[in-house]
């Protein structure tokens, strides 16, 4: 496939920024990252750009930095420096020169103090709870910026995949909501601006790296947020897309280098073939195309074997974590990217944040194509999304009745049971749902009972557990018979952020839920124990499982069948014990071992053992 339609572009934009430079005076339009820490791993490499800054070179004027190298790129508006940072550096404003031997410009670069302990800053662990939410989809709490003169989508509230209006204030608004539902972490997709003129809601075709999308508020603000969240012990991860930015953004219209994207003669969609990262039997063609083609006709295939690309998105995230005191970040299709440049870049985040979370999206269906991911295949891996359960949750809790072997609760046993392949199950990020699928409570026939037997199972099997924002209030489409990304993705309205706005049926899930992960907040057996399953009896379409701790074990039972069903203590002995005496976690109801017990049909209930 030939690449070669840039050359007349660049040449464009070549002779009119020379033509700048010979009747104007030189400017730095941008210089990224914006600023820098002292005391960082990460090497820091400055990109500026401005008309014709190719054409020259530039100096360090304050002792304590340094240029080690400055690289002139394709085009003539962009110059790469370089930068050491002495180790007894201190922070301020760093002067620099740029020059081209007739013209000079001087301009300043500012290095911040790091907080004490950012290096050791602490990422996702099972003892927490992530809650996914889409700011322009979540909460409206200002309405004022909605839509932004600066900005090519206005709001479009009857539009399903028009802009809705949720933002950062309304983030806030929704703090102590998210407390009281036992929430510990919050990962909203991108909030940097996404300025297509069409369908930007969501946010993946970003249009400028380092910029909050002013329909959200400003970077100012979501420091601001992430402070209060982190007050209330809530921390941010954020959603990072080194795989692709937005036909919008800026330097779309001025590349640094020709392949700073990955370009075809015409439009080239990516084939979505991410086994053929490590299919043995892989053409190179097949493998090419699922890493170069674009991923959607409005998101430029980033070329992350370009070192300048790479280090750009590794600057870019350390930038954020750093300046936002983020917890961590989660990496948009992580396996359409060059497998060896996306391994160096999720690496350098290691190196730089060691317990930091680095979580990747990598959506397959089997559990060893996504353990091919976990931590690896390099060392510095990132841990992984557990895809193949989420397939299998919804399956599960729709099977009730007439099921076939391997239907019904059966699927969760058989995904559980190939954990082998796994560095370390409990580091999984598990779901039933996000805002790539269905909603659950669509797929589950808009049913609560069932809705609460899928979320009882999330919060007390090994993992990460991951809820969908609006779940807890029973969010739905308009319309449960259009269903699609636009559709689900509905809007949260800020009258549930209280008990006293929401409905009765609301309340019952609200309260269910934050029962749920209030208690689990508080029980390292169920965060940290050991699994030990049972097969579900083909009759009874129960499945049984304990975690277990020291001498403590947490024992759930999930009947998902028609009829309620006898416990057979006997069959649980190993996960027992030499307990005697439970106590059922949500009702407090005490139970002797032995005793007899019938579990409602459609419910879960789980007991607290001690002395096993």
């Amino acid at each position: 496939m030939k690449r070669t339609f840039l050359f007349i572009v660049l040449l464009s934009v070549m002779t009119s920024a020379t033509n700048a430079m010979k009747t104007g005076n030189p400017v730095v339009e941008r210089i990224e990252p914006p600023c820098w820490w002292i005391g960082m791993k990460t090497p820091l490499q400055l990109m500026i750009c401005g008309p014709g800054l190719g054409e020259g070179t530039v100096i360090a004027l304050t002792p304590g930095i340094a240029i080690a190298a400055v690289h002139k790129a394709d085009s003539p508006n962009y110059l790469f420096l370089d930068i050491t940072i002495a180790s007894d550096a201190r922070p301020g404003d760093y002067a620099f020169r740029w020059t081209d031997g007739k013209k000079k410009l001087d301009f300043n670069y500012s290095l911040h103090e790091r907080k004490p302990g950012s290096a050791a800053r602490k990422g996702l662990s099972p003892s927490d709870v992530l809650y996914l939410l889409m700011p322009d989809r979540f909460v409206n709490g200002d309405t004022g910026n909605d839509s932004t003169p600066c900005t090519a989508e206005k709001a479009g509230f009857s539009d399903d995949y028009g802009r809705h209006g949720g933002d950062l204030e309304g983030i806030r608004m929704s703090l102590d909501y998210l407390e009281e539902l036992g929430i510990t972490s919050i990962w909203p997709t991108p909030l940097t601006l996404d300025d297509e003129p069409v369908v930007s809601y969501h946010g993946y075709a970003c249009a400028d790296y380092y910029r909050i999308d002013p329909r959200f508020g400003t970077n100012q603000m979501y420091r601001q947020v992430v402070q209060e969240a982190t007050a209330r012990g809530i921390s941010f991860i954020q959603d990072i897309v080194p795989n692709h930015c937005g036909t919008a953004h800026w330097w779309m219209k001025d590349l640094p280098f020709k392949d700073w994207i990955n370009v075809f003669d015409s439009y080239t969609r990516s084939n979505y073939a991410m086994s053929t990262h490590m299919d043995p039997n892989a053409a190179d063609v097949d493998y090419d195309l699922c890493i170069q083609g674009w991923f959607d006709t409005s998101m430029a295939d980033m070329n992350l074997k370009n070192p300048f690309v790479l280090q750009y998105f590794i600057q870019v995230t350390v930038w954020w974590v750093e300046y936002a005191d983020l917890a961590g970040v989660r990496i948009d299709t992580y396996p359409y990217s060059d497998k060896t440049a996306i391994s160096a870049y999720s690496a350098a985040l290691r190196k730089e944040y060691p317990n930091g979370t680095v979580l990747a999206e990598c959506w397959f269906n089997h559990p060893h194509q996504v353990a091919y991911w976990e931590r690896g295949p390099w060392s510095g891996g990132p841990t992984v999304m557990d895809f193949p359960l989420m397939g299998e949750i919804s399956r599960a809790f729709m099977e009730d009745t007439n099921f076939q072997w391997g239907q019904g609760m059966v699927r969760l046993y058989n995904m559980i049971a190939n954990d082998f392949v796994y560095k370390n199950p409990n580091e999984l990020l598990i779901f039933g749902e996000n805002h790539d699928v269905n909603r659950m409570y669509e797929m589950l026939g808009r049913n609560p009972e069932k809705l609460k037997m899928a979320y009882a199972f999330l919060a007390t099997t090994r993992g990460i557990p991951q809820i969908y924002y609006g779940t807890e209030v029973l969010l739905a489409a308009r319309d449960s018979k259009k269903l699609g990304h636009g559709e689900e993705r509905i809007s949260m309205p800020a009258r549930v952020l209280t008990a006293q706005g929401r409905n009765p049926l609301e309340n019952n899930m609200y309260n269910y839920i934050s029962r749920l992960l209030s208690w689990r907040k508080t029980c390292p057996t169920v965060q940290y124990g050991r699994l030990l399953h049972y097969l579900p009896r083909y009759d009874e379409n129960m499945y049984v499982y304990f975690r277990i701790l020291n001498n403590e074990c947490v024992m759930v039972l999930i009947n998902n069948g028609q009829e309620s069903v006898q416990v057979d203590w006997p069959r649980y002995v190993q996960g027992l014990g030499k307990a005697k005496k439970g106590k059922e976690v949500l009702s407090g109801m005490e139970i002797m071992v032995g005793q007899p017990l019938q579990v409602p049909a459609q419910t879960a209930i789980f007991f607290t053992f001690a002395g096993i």
